[in-house]
């Protein structure tokens, strides 16, 4: 599966990219937001063998994609569904510190709700974060979601 933008290509993860996720999974910046260790490569190799595994489900209800820049991945962006039928579905958006600012997560993140409302049919989209992540608050309120509890924020289609 692959989403071009303007400056991105998402697009289903490779075992190859496990070096660049663990790269950026293992900056201080990132982890600010996380209450958890720093990651092992065990960990990164595991995280990023799941999401190959779910590109391959067929049916597939789970779409997390590499967001990539010149063919090196930057992050990841995408909608999970707990079953291909449903029409809701988990949002979620990560990238390199070294790229925050730039637009490139609301880039690929208005690329990947379109493919969900419009391709995948969804009615309903959550997102969760961390109450303290200024960031990710600003980002889910600019594509259209709405806080429904502290750390929990909504869209709905259209």
């Amino acid at each position: 599966m692959e989403l071009r933008t303007e400056r991105l290509v998402l697009r289903d993860f490779q075992r190859e990219d496990t070096p660049s996720v663990f790269a950026y999974h293992s900056k201080p910046a990132y982890l600010e937001h996380y209450r958890q260790p720093p990651p092992t490569q065990e960990d990164v190799r595991a995280f990023v063998a799941m999401l190959c595994g779910w590109a391959q489900e067929v049916p597939r209800a789970k779409y997390q994609l590499a967001i990539t820049l010149d063919s090196r991945v930057i992050g990841t962006c995408g909608v999970r569904k707990q079953a291909p039928e449903d029409t809701s579905a988990e949002y979620g958006c990560e990238l390199d510190p070294a790229f925050w600012g730039h637009g490139y997560a609301r880039e690929a993140s208005r690329a990947l709700l379109e493919f969900g409302f419009q391709s995948l049919d969804l009615k309903r989209l959550f997102a969760l974060t961390q109450p303290g992540n200024l960031g990710a608050i600003r980002l889910a309120e600019s594509l259209g979601f709405h806080r429904v509890t502290e750390g929990r924020y909504e869209r709905l289609y259209p």
